[in-house]
């Protein structure tokens, strides 16, 4: 049997008039010629009006109560596309010479009871329902309840999880403006596993139902772990650049910027066995070897942690990117045994975590370290006019233009400012060299006015700051403007040794330092001098080499011990 695919005609009786009951004849006779009697022919005006119901509900011929099978017509299958079969009269039964009449109501409800008990539907699931689909109304009587009341679960779970602030499925569901019960722990739960390999889909669900707090964690673990961040593609290419700037910003927006100091050994360690005391010269290096870092409202220095043995202090180069101390290069071993490292350090303050990155191409010892634009630049060493460059994002190093000839790179100073990277000091005496990233190339800069062994050179707000140091006299300070190219007389500092002074910038003070003084040099729009400032020197000893620096520690203790 098949549902004909047009409306099943009806007609229409007055109010108060009984329904005209039929004969076995004029039914056998209406059943068949249904078909060819209303294929083709235009809809009633009356079928217009047609509930939802008699639009979704198709017909199927069946045969009248009363009906002889002897006399029932041949019929052969005639299959359609889309249809299990339709009847058709045989040539051998010529249909009746009195037109039909159009089926009464009661006779056409008749008919659509008889074949919906035919295919198993109803009587109850062909009444007519205002906003019901045709599915809806094919289904069963004994499944129509249940399936409406999944439906309205369905509904209200959809409304609930869709709803900004709302997670899960509660029992009763709660009420729109009530909080999800679920979130809460949902949230704690999620904190306490998040981690590098879970944070991509526990940032996208707080920001999906606003947590805030559970936003700034996922952010707070990726800016504590941002070179793993930067190194891994998969997890940096989904962060967009406002969650990019947010977890950079959180490396030095959660803390304190102190000033910082590790001390170096010296270069050249003369080891006389036999002599007495040879021993602790090549142990006291060893004994020293922390960070310490100042408070300046105490007037004190305090141990941060300890250098792991395997970095090789001595001759390394130091920087500070992304508020990670980077340490590479330098000498291990000693005497015939000593070789050049191309080891890569780095720590974390925000984690109190050490860990090593991927080698340099190239060994180097006295080399210079600076960062630039989130990369990092080997600059020279000892007998080395190289130069090669670290991409965290890549976790590759490449090379990249070397100093120019004639400029043995030992002892020298290096720094960045305005994008670019400014060479001075050692060998080169007076000389300063910049290097610019976008061409690659070095080119030279003015000469300074002063013939001085430079001890140090920083750069502040567009000024390099260059630190010489004459016998005698102590420490006077040059300054060169990186845009007008122009070199200008600063100040000077008494100093009763004329030992070099290593120095950092913290916020618009510089601080110059090494065994016997911890100066400030301040630096403003109309002046920049030294102030009568007395500070505490570093009580680290009075050999080796001072590297001061600068870093954001937490407020509190770092929590983190493994990624």
């Amino acid at each position: 049997m098949v549902l004909k695919s047009h409306p099943f005609p009806s007609q229409e009786r007055g109010p108060g008039k009984a329904p005209v009951a039929e004969s076995k004849d004029q039914a056998s006779s209406h059943n068949s010629t249904s078909i060819p009697s209303t294929r083709g022919a235009a809809p009633r005006p009356e079928n217009k009006r047609r509930s939802p119901v008699e639009q979704a509900t198709q017909e199927i011929p069946c045969q009248p109560r009363g009906a002889q099978p002897a006399r029932a017509p041949t019929v052969d299958r005639v299959q359609g596309p889309g249809q299990a079969g339709v009847e058709e009269k045989s040539q051998g039964s010529p249909p009746r010479a009195t037109e039909p009449r159009p089926a009464p109501r009661r006779r056409r409800k008749r008919s659509l009871c008889e074949a919906a008990k035919s295919t198993g539907v109803g009587q109850a699931a062909l009444r007519p329902r205002q906003g019901r689909s045709l599915r809806q109304e094919a289904q069963p009587t004994g499944c129509e309840g249940a399936l409406t009341e999944k439906q309205q679960e369905a509904r209200k779970l959809m409304v609930f999880l869709q709803r900004p602030g709302g997670w899960g499925v509660a029992e009763g569901y709660p009420k729109p403006s009530s909080p999800p019960p679920e979130l809460p722990a949902t949230v704690a739960t999620l904190r306490q596993r998040l981690d590098l390999g879970s944070c991509l889909e526990v940032l996208a669900f707080a920001q999906q139902h606003g947590a805030r707090g559970l936003v700034q964690d996922t952010y707070a673990v990726m800016s504590d772990n941002l070179l793993h961040v930067l190194g891994d593609p998969h997890l940096y290419r989904q962060l967009g650049g406002a969650d990019r700037e947010r977890i950079l910003s959180l490396r030095t927006g959660r803390g304190q910027a102190v000033l910082g100091v590790l001390m170096l050994p010296s270069l050249y360690q003369v080891s006389r066995p036999g002599l007495p005391g040879a021993p602790k010269s090549e142990e006291a290096p060893q004994s020293r070897a922390h960070l310490h870092v100042f408070n300046p409202g105490e007037n004190v220095w305090r141990p941060l942690t300890r250098v792991p043995a395997e970095v090789p202090l001595r001759g390394c180069g130091l920087c500070i990117m992304h508020n990670y101390l980077f340490l590479a290069g330098g000498i291990r071993g000693s005497g015939v045994k000593a070789v050049c490292s191309n080891q890569v350090f780095c720590y974390n303050p925000l984690t109190d975590i050490w860990s090593q990155l991927r080698p340099m191409q190239q060994a180097r010892a006295q080399l210079k370290l600076v960062a630039l634009d989130g990369l990092l630049y080997a600059i020279g060493g000892e007998c080395l006019y190289s130069m090669e460059r670290y991409d965290p994002r890549t976790d590759s190093w490449a090379t990249r233009a070397p100093l120019p000839v004639g400029t043995f790179p030992v002892a020298h100073e290096a720094v960045a400012c305005r994008g670019d990277i400014y060479v001075t000091g050692g060998h080169l005496f007076y000389r300063l060299l910049r290097y610019s990233p976008a061409k690659d190339a070095w080119d030279e800069c003015p000469y300074s006015a002063s013939h001085r062994r430079s001890s140090d050179m920083v750069a502040l707000g567009g000024f390099l700051y260059r630190f010489d140091v004459l016998r005698g006299v102590g420490a006077s300070v040059m300054r060169y403007n990186t845009v007008t190219g122009s070199w200008s007389r600063a100040a000077s500092l008494p100093l009763p040794d004329p030992a070099p002074l290593r120095c950092a910038v913290l916020g618009t003070t510089i601080y110059c330092l090494n065994h016997q003084v911890t100066a400030t040099f301040a630096v403003s729009d109309a002046t920049a001098q030294f102030e009568a400032s007395e500070l505490q020197p570093c009580p680290v000893g009075s050999k080796g080499v001072l590297c001061p620096f600068v870093l954001t520690l937490p407020h509190t203790d770092p929590r983190q011990t493994a990624l």
